[in-house]
């Protein structure tokens, strides 16, 4: 049976999967593909019918929509002027990869290799995922020793012909950071054109590659705006969710597994709401302990990021696309051919880098698009020149997700902690110099008009520090607030169960020990992928490790 909202919530199901986002959807394809295991997939949002989900150049116009966004927001940041820092989420099937800008980042090997040295966990080294990375990807460069050819996912190269996006890459080069034809492959670092979850001109969300193949077998249910409020634990096993449909509450029984896959926000929300966290804190909200597990919402982490902009001395930058007339035609072009400037993501180039020698991966990921932009009475404004997004990768600050309020439709007090530490406000000072160095090298010079973010004003690094401070938000990139682990503040363990609760598993961003050093849209899939596996009983892939150039560095 399947459902797109309308079907009563009764009875039981083999697997229950709460939440329909990245990870939700990856596990809804793979477990629905036993025809004798019965799956039911709840998503809080609505369809993505959107038009401007499916097209890339539309990101602006989905991400911050109230209909298809939590649009949380963390408490008062101290070292930031005391400011609420926006923190979007996707609330429509496909969960954050509907309304992302579609950046296909792996991260650094050295990540999850350091998952598995520091954190006890052998199986989550780069070896044993990459595999699953490969699976889950139809690269547009085909099968490689780096890159999967026929999986859900759709992944195409920046093909933009703008001359910006090659002036910015070739000043990596200039500058001394160096280049990279593939930043998932063999060099994972340097200036390059990014790739992006996008086919044939379209969007490729969680949606779109996994569950919308699925959503017409007979043993998958789909429900729509469908909020689970409580995970029912009898005895020490999750036997049941409780969830509000269109006014009315259902009681809906598991009778193998119960997987949470809300993200890094929703997932220790409903885990504290079923009285699965720090009991003190549970007492305090009158909620009755079921497993005391302090490290529910701890360890919370995302990438601090900030904008820069130029003015551009020549007519090249996107501005053109803000006359009505060109965006009326770009527009019926797309819906001609899924051609055009409209089926770009925007964010086609930028890199991952090192801003201190002796570092032993990229601190600052940079984020290049070949037009300025303005938010002016909440809607973008495009001017001539162009900008960076400069995120830091590898900070200090662990935040907390915790509860606000013991009604499940209240959202969680969000705490990221940023800039406390020196190491972190000193990286992004120096991530914002670094693009400075960028921009006034030979190959973007001749472009290069005024500073317009921060400005010719701010030149020491104090002033510079205040503007970070002023104006830094999030890369979007919530995770770790349930992290692996087999010490006391895990909250999964390395098959992804709930420590001390039978038949519930987290499966989301939530469980990364640390953030990985780039976007997290292909690492969730690729936890998915690989948890499928486990919940299923399945031999894990072979490991696989092909050389990268920091390997042969090590050799000379």
């Amino acid at each position: 049976m399947v459902s797109f909202g309308g079907n009563p919530l009764e009875g039981s199901y083999d697997y229950i999967v709460v939440g329909a986002g990245s990870a939700g959807c990856v596990l809804a394809n793979r477990l629905s593909a036993d025809a004798d295991l019965r799956v039911l997939v709840l998503e809080a949002g609505g369809r993505d019918r959107s038009l401007f989900i499916h097209m890339p150049a539309g990101v602006y116009k989905v991400w911050n929509d109230p209909k298809l966004n939590w649009n949380y927001a963390s408490a008062p940041e101290e070292e930031m002027h005391g400011r609420q820092i926006p923190v979007p989420r996707g609330k429509v099937l496909g969960g954050s990869s509907s309304i992302n800008s579609m950046v296909y980042l792996r991260g650094h090997p050295s990540d999850y290799d350091r998952w598995a040295a520091e954190f006890g966990l052998p199986a989550w080294d780069y070896a044993h995922c990459l595999p699953y990375f490969k699976k889950a990807e139809r690269n547009q460069r085909g099968e490689n020793p780096w890159h999967g050819g026929s999986g859900p996912l759709g992944v195409s190269k920046g093909a933009s012909t703008n001359i910006l996006y090659d002036a910015f890459v070739a000043s990596g080069e200039e500058a001394g950071i160096g280049t990279s034809d593939d930043l998932n492959g063999y060099k994972p670092e340097g200036l390059g054109r990014y790739d992006s979850t996008k086919w044939n001109g379209r969007r490729c969300s969680a949606a779109v590659a996994y569950l919308h193949p699925a959503a017409n077998r007979p043993n998958l249910t789909i429900v729509t705006e469908a909020l689970v409020e409580k995970v029912a634990i009898e005895g020490g096993r999750a036997r049941s969710i409780i969830v509000r449909h269109r006014g009315r509450q259902y009681v809906v029984h598991a009778d193998r597994e119960i997987l949470l896959s809300g993200g890094a926000i929703n997932s220790p929300q409903l885990l504290l709401l079923s009285g699965v966290g720090p009991s003190e804190a549970l007492r305090g909200m009158g909620l009755d302990v079921q497993a005391d597990l302090p490290g529910v919402g701890r360890n919370l982490q995302d990438h601090i990021d900030l904008v820069m902009q130029w003015s551009c001395r020549r007519n090249v930058s996107l501005k053109h696309l803000a006359n009505p007339f060109v965006k009326a035609a770009v527009g019926a072009r797309w819906l001609l051919d899924r051609r055009g400037p409209v089926a770009s993501n925007i964010w086609e180039a930028g890199g991952l880098v090192r801003t201190e020698a002796g570092l032993p991966a990229p601190n600052i990921q940079y984020h290049f698009a070949p037009v300025a932009m303005r938010y002016v009475d909440n809607e973008i404004r495009l001017m001539q020149g162009f900008q960076m997004h400069v995120s830091q990768l590898r900070q200090d600050a662990r935040g907390h997700i915790e509860l606000a309020s013991a009604d499940p439709a209240r959202a969680p007090r969000i705490v990221f902690n940023f800039l406390q530490s020196e190491k972190d406000r000193r990286e992004l000072v120096d991530g914002v110099m670094m693009a400075r160095d960028i921009v006034n090298q030979p190959a973007l010079r001749a472009f290069l008009g005024e500073e317009l973010l921060p400005g010719p004003a701010v030149t020491s690094r104090d002033d510079i520090l205040r503007f970070v401070q002023g104006v830094s938000e999030t890369e979007f990139h919530p995770s770790c607030s349930c992290r692996m682990g087999s010490d006391d503040l895990a909250v999964v363990d390395t098959d992804l169960k709930v420590r001390g609760v039978d038949g519930l598993r987290v499966v989301d961003a939530s469980v990364m020990p640390n953030v990985i050093s780039s976007n997290l849209n292909a690492t969730v899939i690729m936890i998915a992928e690989k948890a499928a596996d486990s919940i299923l009983g399945r031999p894990a892939l072979d490991p696989e490790r092909p050389l990268f150039f920091f390997d042969e560095k090590q050799v000379a």
